[in-house]
């Protein structure tokens, strides 16, 4: 199926072709200053934008994203011409900043070739599901003996290391958000922090050995649901111990920014106060399903609004960034004023695409459609 044809036979493009003749017509019932008009003026005063193309920037994201299905112009992981460079005007004309939750070095190579803007979040326990490490890992936990115990940390921390040179090599000084790990198997703080200690070495060590060989590594450093401003600052003094261990007078030579991802349910205040502590908050809407199924009526981001509002009175200037959230979540995202979104790689060209259609009925329109 053509780009054409895709435009011209399939029930989606039946409506977008419809769409456009009533836009073309000038349709009594329409108004010759409406929104979608006023766009494609835009879209033709940017040049080099083809019908097709139009028409998928025009369609609401459920639209987009069936249009990327059925169309052809994306297969076998491949872009064909005019949907690269559809993508790349939508980065141009977009602010909003799209990253990818994948969590390996060949998924992450991909995802930055098709317009990435950084891994947004790699959780410490997702990491460990890469084979050999996940089994030292298991072993590790399961030992009994503190001989044994010992040997499997340290070649824990090799692999672990070798991990995250690979995440650092592929994102190629792209940055990478990296959450503190948590474990259910983990039964008292005590052991959660001495894996928590070999995850932040293996880290450090990594940012280390890139360093000299000249690989750049911005890394992020999330704190994971502190509670209150005491426990964020607890947190962040363990992160910088370790470092300062690990890498002593290389420290200053390495970029780390360090934040919280927060849940929703938290207190507003409490993670305000958390906000003027961090350098970026993380929003995690991709497990709102754990607080139960009356989160499945509500919208993913109006659920944090008490908090970003909060937050934004305290500390306007600080990066926000919502994780798990889709095309179709994008108007309260904007609505909400978050600065970066974060999302599964399938859902990259979907939000790259519809993020620069909402931002250009802004511009054309007060009012959002």
């Amino acid at each position: 199926m053509t780009e054409r044809q895709w435009g011209a036979g399939s029930e989606l493009g039946e409506r977008l072709w419809e769409d456009e003749a009533f836009i073309e017509a000038g349709d009594s019932t329409a108004s010759e200053n409406s929104p979608e008009t006023d766009l494609l003026k835009h879209f033709a005063m940017a040049g080099g934008v083809t019908h097709e193309e139009v028409l998928l920037l025009l369609a609401s994201p459920d639209d987009i994203e069936e249009a990327l299905r059925v169309s052809g112009i994306r297969h076998n992981g491949t872009d064909r011409p005019s949907l690269s460079r559809l993508l790349g005007w939508s980065d141009r004309n977009r602010r909003l900043k799209v990253m990818s939750r994948s969590t390996d070095p060949e998924s992450i190579t991909r995802d930055l070739k098709q317009g990435a803007q950084g891994i947004g979040l790699i959780r410490g326990e997702d990491a460990l599901k890469q084979g050999l490490l996940q089994e030292v890992y298991s072993a590790w936990l399961n030992s009994r003996s503190a001989e044994k115990s010992a040997l499997l940390r340290r070649r824990l921390i090799m692999l672990w290391t070798s991990y995250w040179v690979s995440i650092f090599q592929a994102a190629n000084g792209a940055r990478c958000a990296v959450s503190l790990l948590l474990d259910s198997r983990l039964s008292s703080m005590l052991e959660l922090r001495e894996a928590q200690d070999a995850q932040l070495e293996s880290l450090f060590r990594s940012m280390e050995q890139c360093s000299e060989e000249g690989v750049d590594c911005q890394l992020e450093l999330l704190a994971v649901r502190p509670a209150h401003a005491d426990e964020f600052i607890s947190i962040h003094n363990f992160m910088e111990e370790v470092a300062e261990q690990t890498l002593m007078d290389q420290k200053r030579f390495v970029r780390i920014r360090y934040g919280a991802l927060l849940g929703e349910g938290m207190n507003p205040s409490a993670a305000a106060e958390i906000a003027r502590l961090a350098d970026v908050i993380v929003l995690d809407s991709e497990r709102l399903e754990d607080s139960g199924p009356s989160v499945e009526s509500r919208d993913k981001v109006s659920v944090f609004s008490d908090m970003i509002n909060r937050i934004k009175r305290t500390k306007p200037q600080l990066t926000l960034r919502i994780n798990g959230v889709g095309a179709t979540d994008l108007r309260m995202v904007y609505r909400q004023g978050i600065h970066e979104v974060c999302c599964q790689p399938s859902e990259l060209a979907a939000i790259r695409i519809t993020g620069a259609r909402l931002e250009m009925r802004r511009r054309c329109s007060p009012i959002m459609d």
